[in-house]
């Protein structure tokens, strides 16, 4: 089950382009950039695109926030997420956007890209 959260995601391909550029652009100079996609999107958006693409292994079901928070107390790798259940995290890119000319790569394609590196990666 997936929790009721939803973050800004990056995709390490922009990060690399506006490190890049950022050595470039003479406006970047001192500035800190958020480089990632516009809009917060939630795991359940993430596993659905995965299960779109032919991954039937996933789970687009929601785990109840309450059950989520209880097991944080018992499990160290949900504590980490207990900041992140029930929430909405953004950042806003409109600063990046604009001195970089940027736009991020799509969810939709960060999300399938990485899904398809990850299976060739365990065929390796």
């Amino acid at each position: 089950m997936l929790p009721k959260a939803a973050i800004n995601m990056s995709d390490v391909r922009d990060i690399a382009t506006i490190h890049v550029a950022a050595l470039e652009n003479d406006n970047a100079s001192g500035k800190r950039f958020i480089v990632t996609i516009e809009k917060a999107h939630g795991f359940i958006e993430l596993a659905q695109i995965i299960k779109s693409n032919g991954y039937d292994k996933v789970s687009i079901s929601l785990a109840p926030n309450f059950l989520l928070k209880l097991m944080t107390n018992f499990s160290a790798d949900l504590k980490g997420m207990r900041q992140f259940i029930g929430n909405t995290f953004n950042g806003d890119v409109s600063e990046t956007m604009k001195t970089f000319k940027w736009k991020s790569i799509s969810l939709k394609k960060t999300v399938s890209d990485t899904a398809e590196s990850i299976i060739q990666a365990m065929k390796s």
